[in-house]
């Protein structure tokens, strides 16, 4: 019939099988070391010889979240990360490699 073979047409979701290790993944910048308070801080990631995954970069305050973070990919599995923090105090840089901390994650950071 028709519907069965419109149904049978349909894409199927992917599921995609991921090979990684978060261990190869090696970060560094000035906004893992010594961040400033109001200002654009970067750090890069280089994900190149860690496999195939998603990188996930999340920042978290003691009183309000980080203002903004941008994850740009350079290519190659190469990572910039910016981010701006507009309240002095205590942060963590949570640098995760698909579900893995990568090798220093999570980062420590005080403006």
């Amino acid at each position: 019939s028709m519907s069965s073979s419109r149904s049978s047409s349909r894409p199927i979701p992917i599921q995609p099988s991921f090979e990684s290790d978060a261990r190869a993944v090696t970060c560094h910048g000035q906004g893992l070391d010594r961040p400033v308070l109001g200002k654009q801080n970067s750090f890069s990631v280089d994900c190149s010889q860690a496999g195939n995954n998603v990188l996930f970069v999340g920042i978290y305050g003691p009183e309000k979240p980080c203002d903004e973070v941008y994850v740009k990919h350079q290519g190659d599995r190469r990572y910039g990360v910016s981010y701006k923090l507009i309240d002095p105090g205590q942060y963590i840089l949570y640098v995760k490699w698909g579900d893995q901390h990568v090798f220093g994650s999570p980062f420590h950071v005080e403006v």
